[in-house]
């Protein structure tokens, strides 16, 4: 009598069982880090716009970085950028002047103050966030 070639039916539904059992514990930790990584991203962006906005105020220019309370784009060097799934908690300028790219003080105020904080805020889970900080007046920024 020959035998069968193949799989019962009680050893494929095993095999799902242990899926589906793997797939629902890896998921939520998949999506934490999918969301986790899209907003650092964001605030990288946000970073790196402050940067190249610096930079252009030492060309020779003055140059202007804003953002909007509960924005999902910043406007640098008069160019919007929409930021991926993530916001900006409050609203924000920073005025870097030539020939250095030290930050302007607020009109109004004699002198600038530091550091300045721009909070990312994840659209997809709003307790998570990144806090951008401007800690000098030449503009060096750091990614909380």
């Amino acid at each position: 009598m020959k035998r069968a070639a193949g799989f019962s039916v009680l050893e494929i539904l095993v095999v799902l069982t242990i899926l589906g059992i793997l797939l629902a514990l890896g998921v939520p930790g998949y999506q934490r880090w999918i969301t986790r990584t899209e907003l650092d991203r964001a605030a990288g962006l946000v970073a790196t716009e402050i940067q190249t906005t610096r930079s252009a105020a030492r060309r020779g220019e003055v140059q202007t970085f804003q953002t909007t309370a509960n924005g999902t784009s910043v406007t640098s060097r008069g160019v919007n950028i929409t930021l991926p799934t993530a916001k900006t908690d409050a609203a924000v300028e920073l005025r870097f002047q030539p020939p250095f790219g030290t930050i302007q003080a607020p009109s109004g105020s004699a002198s600038p103050t530091t550091p300045v904080d721009v909070i990312v805020r994840s659209t997809r889970d709003p307790n998570l966030f990144r806090t951008v900080s401007v800690v000098s007046l030449m503009g060096k920024v750091i990614v909380k």
